[in-house]
């Protein structure tokens, strides 16, 4: 898929920059992981669906239009519930309903989605280049760090050490704190700290309210009423143009 945009403008203010990224279908290709998990776990409910109805349903799942991950983001749903009730959005979708209780389609689905968790290719030679340009470079996710953490190493992104999940800043995307956060971390200063990922909201104008510069990476096209690029190509630009 070709860029849709140009790159942000690069800060004109002095000091070092930095990077932050969102991680779920920013660096790791969270949408497939999830979907290859998802119609194993899901198997017997979507037996006999056309293979245009599955893949409704697991779009609908990956989306969730309904917002039952963010209200597990916000403790109004605990994660293995969070997944459930996006199992039961998705199949009324189809005319379905399943027999499941949440705890056993949580587990079922979780040692699925594990084994799929893989970093996009042009992740290693992003982080190589930043690496070499000694700019430094972190994580801020909606989901608690540990998990995260966990996700980044199986990932082979152990060299990621900057990770602000919800709970390490203490409010998720897109309360300025967690941008703030990791800010912080890096040790830069917010106009110089470029914030990378694929919800417009939550890590666009958001970061964009926090005052740091901001990239909609949107792989899939999903957004295309927002100005975004479909790789990371775009980050490195920015820094080229910012350390100049």
């Amino acid at each position: 898929m070709p860029e849709r945009s140009d790159t942000p403008t690069a800060p004109v203010s002095t000091g070092a920059v930095g990077v932050l990224f969102d991680l779920d279908d920013t660096l790791i290709d969270l949408r497939s992981a999830m979907r290859e998990a998802l119609l194993s776990a899901a198997a017997e409910d979507i037996e006999g669906l056309s293979k245009a109805e599955v893949e409704g349903f697991a779009e609908h799942f990956s989306l969730d239009t309904a917002g039952h991950y963010d209200a597990y983001v916000r403790g109004e749903l605990d994660f293995a519930t969070q997944r459930h009730r996006r199992l039961v959005a998705a199949l009324s979708e189809c005319g379905r309903s399943t027999r499941q209780d949440v705890a056993g389609f949580s587990t079922r689905f979780e040692l699925e989605v594990v084994r799929g968790w893989r970093a996009f290719d042009d992740v290693a030679p992003t982080l190589d280049a930043l690496d070499a340009l000694g700019v430094p470079y972190g994580v801020v996710t909606n989901n608690v760090e540990a998990y995260q953490r966990t996700k980044l190493a199986k990932s082979g992104l152990e060299r990621v050490g900057v990770v602000i999940g919800s709970d390490t800043a203490g409010a998720p995307k897109p309360d300025p704190r967690s941008y703030l956060a990791g800010v912080a971390a890096l040790g830069t200063a917010p106009e110089r700290t470029l914030m990378v990922g694929d919800n417009p909201g939550h890590d666009v104008a958001g970061a964009i309210a926090a005052g740091l510069p901001a990239l909609l990476v949107d792989r899939w096209g999903r957004h295309p009423e927002h100005p975004g690029v479909a790789g990371l190509g775009a980050v490195l630009d920015w820094v080229r143009a910012a350390t100049r």
